[in-house]
């Protein structure tokens, strides 16, 4: 059988002899660092165009030391919240002309440690760290060997390190606040679990401080966490609501770690026999689009995705770039969203029939 004879992808040394021009003249019409006269770089130019030549973007970040790279590590690429943060990111990110490379590590911190050594691998000018771990040696050893990083939605204790977040723990204070002004006393808390996962602990820590703050008892049996529900939010919280809570008194309202897991609440609690919200309030974390559209719609504490995600890209551009970066720790605002979900507070109700 012969052999397909495989394609040789054109060089710079190619584009050149079709430009009539030196290696170095391409060269610096690629990467826009030396004057080339207007004729000679329409011909560099339309050269590459004919011969459809990619610059190799490793072998020039060895050469300029920059890539035009930036790396974020993240823990589940399939969950909109994520997307939507992204979505601010990637627009900075193309707005200033660089490209982002995505590494999912799935709520593994071993994963994430391979992923920064894929990324680094690839020269990229810096990484942003999101989400994720209380374990953050691996970031700091990354910021000390002077490649430039930010944190998102994660707090690492650490200051010299760029940050942008909210405040997780307040904002879920804030959000017990709301449902006690609604007259609700007896308060449960839906989570996956938190061990070194610094997001979740800090809103559970939230829940714990307004429960306290509101001269509330903490009850144990009233807080549900699951780590079945980390990777699937929507089915596994439904699950385990089904699972749970089936036959038990119930409190008169929920908080929950995420919109996702507050809709699979939503839906078992109606499948066994409750109204939301007459008999029991729901109340979701994050905003997410989905939550005006669930039945009844959700209310929910909003954080700002897409401004998030923004800031960090443009506070770690700004240091790729050398600039003096004055706001290195940025926390962003929260607020409620009320919408149908959530109602007063009844007295506390038994399963439904009994």
């Amino acid at each position: 059988m012969k052999k397909k004879k495989k394609i040789k992808a054109p060089s710079i040394k190619d584009v050149a002899a079709e430009a009539g021009v030196s290696i170095s003249t391409v060269s610096s019409v690629i990467n826009q660092n030396k004057f080339v006269s207007e004729e000679r770089e329409a011909r560099v130019r339309e050269a590459i165009d004919k011969l459809k030549y990619r610059p190799n973007i490793i072998a020039r970040g060895l050469r300029t030391k920059s890539t035009n790279a930036v790396g974020v590590i993240l823990p589940d690429i399939a969950q909109p919240y994520f997307a939507q943060v992204i979505r601010g990111m990637e627009e900075s990110a193309r707005t200033r002309g660089y490209t982002l490379i995505l590494g999912c590590s799935f709520y593994d911190i071993e994963e994430e440690e391979r992923q920064i050594n894929i990324l680094m691998n690839q020269f990229v000018d810096g990484i942003i760290f999101f989400c994720g771990f209380d374990s953050h040696d691996h970031i700091r050893q990354v910021y000390d060997s002077g490649i430039p990083v930010v944190v998102t939605d994660r707090e690492i204790g650490n200051t010299l390190i760029p940050s942008v977040l909210i405040d997780n723990a307040s904002s879920m204070e804030s959000a017990v606040d709301y449902l006690v002004e609604l007259g609700h006393k007896d308060i449960g808390y839906l989570t996956f679990s938190f061990d070194n996962q610094t997001t979740a602990r800090k809103r559970y820590e939230g829940y714990l401080s307004g429960l306290k703050k509101n001269n509330l008892e903490y009850r144990p049996d009233r807080v549900i966490i699951d780590d079945s529900i980390r990777l699937n939010e929507f089915a596994g919280s439904y699950d385990t609501v089904k699972n749970k809570l089936a036959g038990k008194d119930l409190p008169t309202a929920f908080v929950t770690l995420a919109d996702y897991l507050a809709i699979g609440l939503i839906k078992g609690l109606k499948e066994m026999g409750y109204k939301i919200p007459e008999d029991i309030s729901v109340m979701g974390f994050n905003n997410e689009v989905v939550s005006q559209f669930s039945e009844p719609p959700l209310t929910s504490v909003k954080q700002p995705k897409k401004l998030m995600g923004k800031r960090a890209m443009d506070l770690l551009l700004d240091m790729v770039e050398g600039k003096e970066v004055e706001e290195k720790n940025i926390i962003l605002p929260t607020e409620i969203i009320e919408r149908e979900s959530v109602g007063v507070a009844k007295v506390r109700i038994k399963q439904p029939g009994k």
